[in-house]
């Protein structure tokens, strides 16, 4: 019997639509308000677009009035139902239900309680829940509604599973002797529905049980006449064989009259009260196990479910075997193979145990596994047997076990694939869906404290991993504590030196399950199960593993692919330049590092994970050095690297597509270095960072660039690696030069001058000199034009001096930016000598930007023909790169040079740069591109647009800290006060020019760095 736990309303689809509360039937409105309430019923829990229900409520023409309608419908159906019954979410409107509260849903639980029971084999039982979930019925399902395609579609559902209720109970009945009883109800049945089989073969048994033998066979001609009339086909095989046993006298013993010594072997195992998910894996399995075999020789039907220890391989065949064994007649055996114990089971010993269980004396079985084997199939020869083989080691200890005639089937679990067994079904689980978890905690430990502490209960599945025996723990330590908060347990497993240790409970421990698999491992691949372990990292390329133990990369791929066998591993797919990627449940990865610290010496540990560290720097130095990133000079090292040991190419992985390989590299290469860096190896740690820094450049990644570099930095800091310390601080000041920070060239000055001080001490001159570039930027944004000359010159001479060709390009370009539009003619000089430069590197993006500052440059001389010529040649450039950045830069030069040549494609180009500069926090660009935009609406007489896009561009170029662009910016503003009458205002933005300089620049500078 199913109670209405807590709830005070319910709601009646099996039969006319009626919600009650207390009780109380409710006014439930008109046909399209019932209509309504029938469709959120059928999606309970779900949202259902307003559009659904519109289309639900009147078809294909809704009228004009018809959200409104809606939303009055839903109204009227709050009021009666409560405020807090349908809630609106950003996909549609959600009906909430609580269990118990729809009859339907009792239903279902009721029938599917009766038809477990009945599998089981527990007829009173069966009979009594099955006539109890047929009870709830008051009519046909939605009975007087209009019903739409989904109520159709629900209705018709819950009337099949009705049928299938009614025919389980009928069955449950006959099988405790009822045959008498029942015909009246069979007659019916079949005349109602007379193309159904199994109403007539119960039929047909109940009146030959009754001793109504000819009236059985005239059904069966019956049933021909109809098939034929109606499908042009003849009755199913049961129907047939019934007709003949009748026929000839063989039908089998009638259940009920059978003695306890005449029983067929029924060694399944208790069914499981509380499964949870896997729907789709069981109704697979019950499929596959529950179809007619074919007539004649073939294959046995053998399904293998396969998964990790701990991941519910026994739940499920245990369950489905429950389901499916009313198909199997003759029987189940059952037995434990104990696959990943150290003492297997032998094959020889459980075939003897299965022959004596079919009633073969034991002092007449063979002695030999195969003898025993051929007996064993041919005791089984034209019977419908179910087989249970639990927890299989190999393919080796299961063929003796299986029959050799199709009517018998086969479930074997096991934590291999068993892909020998040649024509298995394989059915690979994977730990449980959140809310399946959730759902089995609940079942467990109580479906009112789980919905008391819900986000508790998301909690301590997520750390269970969501896998079943780790819920079912946990759940069950819950049961036996019903003092304790879900709150507290969920507190105590955030622990992860301890979580283990919490996972255990009676017989049921997560620690013993993964131990299973463990210690059937060799010792290698134990060794590289550890090692793995200890990686930080989420998720790995099988490579790793040879890193670690020092193996060629093959064998290490071995190793991984041999963990993966045995579930202790996990695919996760296949990566962009086509490795497979691993990873770990991180309940499995908490084992292996609890094994690594009993087994491994810290030492050992620490060197392996060092020649990992040193593996990913390998990579990177090869794949940064490919890509088109900063122009910073690249200074490597001492940090030892690594590479296969036999010498293959495997490197090459990064520089085929090396963007590809820092796409997919990404979080492990962050988490390695954050791993080195809190193990103190801050010089592999810096190396590798600093080799990312290309990657973050052009896919504008800069926060996750800023946030590694200050761990790095931290870490540098703490352990006196000074070189390590500049590298990382030159990084972290071109990292946050774009981002929206305040005071961002200031920052760049004082970082350049810590920069000078540390490249002069370690006597580095290509990090000089960048470190001089640098500094020249700060200058010429302070507006220091003398003194940005002289850091550009100095930088140009370091960089000749220590052939940084880069550098040289990068001192000519900051010495143009210097000279601006005060001395353009020089500017322009630096720029033509900085482009052949930038050509000869070979580095496209930095190209690029140089032509980008030559088109800004002629635009300022209001030679705008070049100006474009250049422009173009940039922007050609910048389309082969997907970049945020480079799109930015270019998008606002061009609406610079647009808005000083008048042309109105100045807005548009401006608009995109804004757009793009604001979803990217790409500060600059957006300050340069919001100037330009005032200026344009200034001159079109938008004077309030001009005000608000000129308002917006000075309060960003407060924050770059760039006094030449924040006066320029100010200027437009006051002329966009005075335009739209704000005199005072335009009072206080002119003194404020005044106040930082004497010169107002003018939208076409060049606002960009290199």
């Amino acid at each position: 019997m199913i109670v209405l736990s807590g709830s005070t309303m319910e709601f009646a689809v099996l039969g006319p639509l009626r919600v009650a509360a207390e009780a109380q039937p409710l006014p439930l409105g008109a046909g399209k308000q019932r209509t309504l309430l029938a469709e959120l019923i059928c999606h309970m829990g779900r949202a259902v677009p307003p559009s659904t229900l519109i289309e639900a409520l009147w078809g294909q023409s809704p009228p004009r009035t018809a959200t409104d309608n809606l939303r009055l419908y839903v109204h009227q159906l709050r009021r009666t139902l409560g405020p807090d019954r349908i809630v609106r979410t950003s996909t549609g409107y959600v009906l909430s239900i609580h269990p118990g509260e729809l009859d339907a849903g009792r239903f279902e639980i009721l029938a599917e309680q009766g038809g477990t029971a009945l599998a089981a084999g527990d007829h009173e039982r069966a009979a009594a829940l099955l006539r109890e979930s047929l009870e709830l019925w008051r009519g046909p399902a939605y009975a007087g509604l209009n019903l739409t395609t989904g109520l159709s579609e629900h209705a018709h559902r819950l009337e099949e599973e009705r049928l299938t209720a009614l025919e389980n109970r009928i069955e449950a009945d006959l099988a405790r002797g009822m045959h008498a009883a029942c015909v009246a109800e069979l007659i019916g049945l079949v005349a109602e529905h007379p193309l159904r089989e199994r109403p007539r073969m119960q039929l047909m048994l109940a009146l030959a049980r009754s001793g109504r033998q000819a009236e059985a066979l005239a059904t069966y001609q019956d049933a021909r006449r109809v098939f034929a009339a109606e499908l042009g086909l003849d009755p199913g095989a049961e129907l047939r064989h019934l007709h003949q046993a009748i026929l000839t006298g063989t039908l089998p013993v009638d259940p009920s009259t059978v003695s306890s010594g005449d029983v067929t072997p029924a060694q399944l195992p208790t069914d499981i009260s509380d499964f949870t998910g896997r729907d789709d894996h069981l109704a697979r399995l019950t499929d596959l196990l529950g179809r007619e075999p074919p007539p004649g020789p073939g294959p046995v039907r053998v399904c293998v479910i396969t998964g990790m220890g701990g991941v519910g391989k026994t739940t499920l065949a245990v369950h489905a075997a429950h389901q499916v064994a009313r198909h199997y007649p003759d029987g189940q055996l059952h037995a434990n193979l104990h696959g990943a114990e150290a003492s297997l089971a032998d094959p020889s010993q459980v075939l003897a145990a299965f022959l004596t269980a079919l009633g073969a004396p034991r002092s007449t079985l063979p002695e030999t596994t195969e003898e025993r084997a051929a007996f064993f199939r041919s005791l089984l020869a034209g019977r419908r047997m179910l087989i249970v083989l639990d927890n299989a080691a190999s393919e080796q200890q299961v063929r003796p076990l299986l029959p050799g005639t199709p009517g018998c089937a086969v479930i074997v679990t096991s934590r291999s694939r068993l892909n020998g067994l040649s024509g298995a079904n394989l059915i690979e689980l994977s730990v449980l869906l959140p809310e399946q978890a959730v759902q089995l905690l609940s079942r467990i430990a109580g479906a009112g404290r789980v919905a008391a502490e819900p986000d508790a209960a998301a909690e301590i599945v997520r750390l269970s991993d969501h896998i079943p025996l780790a819920v079912r723990v946990a759940g069950a330590r819950l049961a036996a504590r019903p003092h304790w908060s879900l709150t507290r347990l969920a507190g105590q497993l955030t622990d992860e030196r301890r979580r283990l240790d919490q996972f255990a409970t009676g017989d049921l421990a997560v620690r013993a399950s993964l131990a299973l698999s463990y210690v059937g491992l060799d010792h290698v691949t134990r060794r590289a199960f550890r090692l793995l372990g200890s990686l930080d990292v989420p998720e790995f390329a099988g490579w790793v593993a040879g890193a670690l133990l020092d193996l060629p990369v093959a064998a290490g791929e071995e190793l991984v692919e041999a963990l993966v066998d045995t579930q202790l591993v996990l695919v996760s797919g296949t990566d962009l330049v086509g490795q497979p990627r691993y990873r770990f449940h991180d309940l499995v990865r908490l084992y292996a590092r609890e094994r690594n610290g009993l087994e491994d010496e810290p030492e050992a540990v620490a060197a392996a994970l060092g020649r990992a560290f040193g593996a990913w720097l390998t990579l990177a130095e090869r794949a940064t050095e490919r890509v088109q990133g900063t122009s910073s000079a690249i200074i490597h090292g001492t940090a030892p690297r690594w590479n296969s040991p036999d010498g293959a190419p495997w490197a090459g992985l990064a520089e085929q597509d090396p963007m590809a390989w820092f796409d997919t590299e990404r979080t492990a290469l962050i988490a390695s270095i954050r791993q080195a860096c809190s193990m103190g190896l801050t010089e592999v740690a810096w190396d590798t960072a600093c080799c990312v820094e290309r990657y973050f450049d052009v896919s504008g990644q800069f926060d996750d660039w800023r946030a590694l570099h200050e761990r790095v930095l931290e870490a540098c800091r703490k352990s006196g690696n000074r070189l390590g310390e500049a590298m990382i601080l030159r990084g972290l000041t071109h990292a946050t030069t774009w981002m929206e920070t305040g005071g961002a060239m200031a920052a760049q000055y004082d970082g350049a001058e810590q920069l000078i001080a540390m490249f002069t001490e370690l006597g580095e001159d290509r990090g000089l000199a960048d470190a001089y570039v640098l500094r020249a930027w700060g200058e010429a944004a302070r507006g220091d034009m003398a003194q940005g000359l002289r850091s550009g010159q100095i930088a140009l001479r370091l960089a000749e001096g220590s052939g940084h060709m880069s550098g040289q390009a990068r001192a000519h370009v900051c010495m143009a930016v210097t000279y601006g539009p005060r001395e353009i003619r020089m500017a322009i000089v630096h720029l033509l000598k900085a482009l052949p430069l930038a050509e000869k590197l070979g580095n496209p993006r930095f190209e690029a930007t140089t032509l980008q500052f030559l088109g800004l440059a002629h635009a300022h001389a209001r030679e705008f023909e070049a100006g474009l010529e250049y422009l173009v040649k940039a922007l050609a450039i910048y389309r082969q790169f997907r970049d945020p950045l480079l799109e930015a830069m270019g998008l606002v030069a061009l609406a610079k040079l647009y808005g000083v040549a008048r042309d109105p494609r100045a807005r548009a180009a401006a608009e995109a740069a804004e757009a793009l500069s604001r979803s990217h926090h790409l500060a600059h660009h957006r300050a340069d591109a919001l100037w330009v935009l005032g200026d344009v609406d200034l001159a079109e007489g938008r004077f309030g647009e001009a005000v608000t896009h000129l308002e917006e561009s000075v309060r960003l170029w407060r924050t770059r800290g760039w006094q030449d662009f924040l006066a320029g910016a100010l200027s437009s503003l006051a002329d966009a006060y005075t335009a739209a009458g704000d005199l005072v205002a335009a009072a206080g933005a002119r003194r404020e020019v005044d106040a930082l300089t004497g010169t107002v620049s003018d939208p076409t500078s060049q606002s960009t760095q290199s």
